[in-house]
């Protein structure tokens, strides 16, 4: 649903004590609003929370009798999920952190700009949608749950997860079954040669179906349509399996009557071919579809593949299968192509654009044969994981959110601008992908690198804002930033804000180990400390200031040439002398304003 629409639907609540900036707001909420609930502080606002159905909470921070944060903590207590923007000035940085804990969605920095706040309301708005499309995804499984038959089992083949209806079917107790291996009642003088094929499938990554004869626990046979899957994280490793399971021993009993029937008259063709689309149906409403013929045309795509990637029938039938898979890599697109030319099964997540939305659909390619083992045709059977990765984004974007607004109040408070670690974060990821490091690596350097300073919060503005030359016990304290900064990171679980604590930590570490806090050298400095240090003085030196002129670039790189192997790693120095234009047009990209 459109934004302005779904924010039409719901109730907010906004907590501000400046009365100037209440009105003004308040104002533009109930514009978008349905229903806009406003209070003065904190104390209030609760109230308002407990007597009213709230689905959106902006607040300040600073406010009399209670603040915003001991009020989002009174709100965390009964709703850990609703959605909180809150609203912050720059003295508030040390309370940034205890925020994070809180699962605050989103910050904005005072002075507020209106289309700041509105574009936060709309990420909220999304995460809401999203969240009510997660509710009807569970209500599908209790509905899975309640006519299916599910079983969960770790890499070993262990149960850990049984459903009522297997209880039910097997007579066994949840408490028999887990921690059992999940083919202990299979017969096995029938279905030792299934078995080894279930798991060669789920250990290669593939869907396993078929039937299997099973046992209860009172030695009674039963038959199963099973449909075995691995179960995969993000980075495509097996983390789990899965069995959906339906008990078809009637139906078993009645297809061997009718077989025989069918074997009498030979010539019902009809029959056979009915329940052939039978089974169609039952993919065709289940997942999405496309058939593909051995010239690797499209032959066939089903009306839920078509209203997931908003294409149309005539857009795709005999286009070439590299048509839909035209947002892949150039690599991976040759894989799925050599895999099906050399009768391979492969699983694949494709991404598909249009000028609504962005999909993903994760599909496994397989090959249909005939009875003589000569391909006929492919099939390409997908699921719709949208959600899923969207979910995983949403809380990507919120951390960088985060580290992003805490790095630039800690620049705020010893006149740096908010472009100077924006430039920090964009000359470290330079470096280090220059330097060798992975992708993934290198994104993380890039959003905990504007962290660098944050232990600034903790050192007086008499001293950080001082005009002339820090005294040795002034200097002392300012030096203890470093550490501070990593004692405030260091006991997070969150990898960005570990990565954070490095940099914080080393990147006054020099080369030869005149540096601080530790006196480390060399190698022994982390490289995310030895790249923040480079990017940071360069970006320093060569930009102007309210109290200073920007060095010219000839001095700023006469400093850094003869600071290598004494201040910086050499191997650093030169990849950025070697790649210079690259960092200029970071540098032209972000200019300061004052």
């Amino acid at each position: 649903m459109d934004n302005k629409k779904f924010l039409k639907k719901l109730n907010i609540l906004y907590v501000e004590d400046s009365l100037k900036t209440a009105e003004m707001f308040t104002k533009i909420l109930k514009r978008m609003f349905a229903n806009v609930y406003t209070a003065s502080n904190g104390k209030i606002g609760l109230q308002l929370y407990k007597d009213n159905p709230i689905d959106i909470i902006v607040s300040d921070i600073n406010m009399p009798i209670m603040d915003g944060l001991i009020m989002c903590k009174h709100i965390r207590e009964e709703n850990k999920d609703i959605p909180i923007i809150l609203t912050t000035a720059r003295n508030e940085t040390d309370t940034l952190l205890e925020a994070i804990e809180l699962n605050i969605n989103h910050y904005l920095i005072k002075p507020i700009i209106l289309n700041q706040l509105v574009n936060k309301l709309y990420k909220v708005c999304e995460k809401i949608q999203a969240e009510e499309t997660k509710n009807l995804l569970k209500q599908y499984k209790n509905v899975v749950d309640k006519n299916l038959i599910v079983k969960k089992f770790d890499l070993e083949g262990k149960n850990t997860y049984i459903n009522k209806q297997y209880e039910i079917l097997s007579n066994y107790t949840k408490d028999e079954l887990l921690g059992s291996k999940f083919d202990f009642d299979v017969i096995k003088d029938t279905s030792i040669e299934k078995t080894y094929e279930i798991w060669e499938a789920l250990k290669n990554k593939k869907t396993w179906e078929g039937k299997l004869k099973k046992r209860t626990k009172y030695n009674q046979e039963y038959i199963v349509s099973a449909s075995f899957s691995p179960i995969l994280d993000f980075n495509n490793n097996i983390i789990e399996y899965i069995s959906l399971s339906k008990d078809i021993t009637d139906s078993e009993v009645l297809n061997n009557s009718l077989i025989s029937e069918i074997d009498t008259y030979k010539g019902d063709v009809t029959s056979k071919r009915h329940l052939l689309n039978e089974y169609q149906n039952m993919v065709n409403h289940s997942n999405l579809l496309v058939k593909i013929d051995t010239n690797l045309k499209i032959t066939y795509v089903n009306k839920k593949f078509l209203e997931v990637t908003n294409y149309d029938t005539s857009d795709l039938i005999q286009k070439d299968i590299s048509f839909i898979l035209s947002n892949l890599e150039k690599e991976d697109i040759s894989l799925i192509l050599e895999s099906l030319i050399a009768n391979k099964n492969i699983q694949k997540i494709v991404t598909f654009k249009n000028e609504e939305a962005i999909s993903y659909i994760n599909f496994n390619f397989t090959i249909i044969k005939d009875q003589f083992g000569n391909t006929l045709e492919y099939v390409a059977l997908g699921n719709d994981i949208t959600e899923t990765i969207n979910l995983h984004q949403e809380i990507e974007d919120t951390q960088k959110d985060v580290i992003f607004t805490l790095g630039s109040i800690a620049e705020s408070r010893s006149n740096e601008t908010a472009n100077h670690v924006k430039r920090v974060a964009e000359y470290s990821y330079i470096l280090a992908k220059k330097y060798g490091l992975e992708e993934k690596e290198a994104q993380l350097l890039k959003i905990a690198s504007p962290m660098h300073d944050i232990g600034k919060v903790g050192i007086p503005d008499s001293i950080l804002n001082k005009p002339g030359k820090l005294t040795q016990d002034e200097f002392h304290i300012m030096k203890s930033h470093a550490e501070i900064g990593y004692e405030m990171l260091k006991n997070s679980n969150r990898e960005i804000l570990k990565a954070a604590a490095k940099v914080s930590y080393e990147h006054h570490e020099k080369w030869d180990g005149s540096g601080y806090p530790r006196r480390l050298k060399g190698d022994n400095i982390h490289i995310y400390g030895r790249i923040t240090a480079i990017a940071d003085v360069f970006d320093a030196l060569g930009s102007a200031r309210c109290y200073k002129e920007a060095w010219p670039l000839k001095k700023v790189l006469d400093l850094i040439k003869n600071e290598s192997g004494k201040h910086f790693d050499p191997k650093l120095v030169d990849l950025m002398l070697d790649n210079l234009d690259d960092f200029l047009l970071v540098r032209d990209s972000y200019i300061d304003k004052f």
